[in-house]
C-alpha cells in the first residue's frame, strides 16, 4: 500500500522518524517541480507517495507516481 501525503505531511512524517533530518518542505517541493521524484497534482496540491522519497533518498528507483497508470480524461465545457 502507497502512503500518499502533501508536502507539509511528508516533511512532518520524515521530521518524526528523524528528528535530526534536513529535509524541509522546501527541499521536497523542488524535488517534486523539478521531476526527480514523481508526483500527482491536485489542484493546488502536490501529492507525493513516502516510498517514493525514500527511494530517492536511498539512490535507488523511483516508484512511479499513481496517476501514470490511469488515462487522463479532459474536461471540456461547452
Amino acid at each position: 500500500m502507497l502512503h500518499t501525503r502533501t508536502i507539509r505531511e511528508a516533511a512532518a512524517w520524515f521530521k518524526s522518524q528523524d528528528p535530526q533530518t534536513c529535509l524541509t518542505e522546501t527541499a521536497i517541493r523542488t524535488l517534486l517541480r523539478s521531476g526527480r521524484v514523481p508526483c500527482v497534482r491536485v489542484g493546488k496540491k502536490y501529492l507525493v507517495t513516502i516510498e517514493a522519497l525514500e527511494a530517492y533518498l536511498s539512490g535507488g528507483e523511483t516508484v512511479p507516481a499513481p496517476s501514470e497508470n490511469v488515462s487522463r480524461k479532459v474536461w471540456r465545457i461547452e
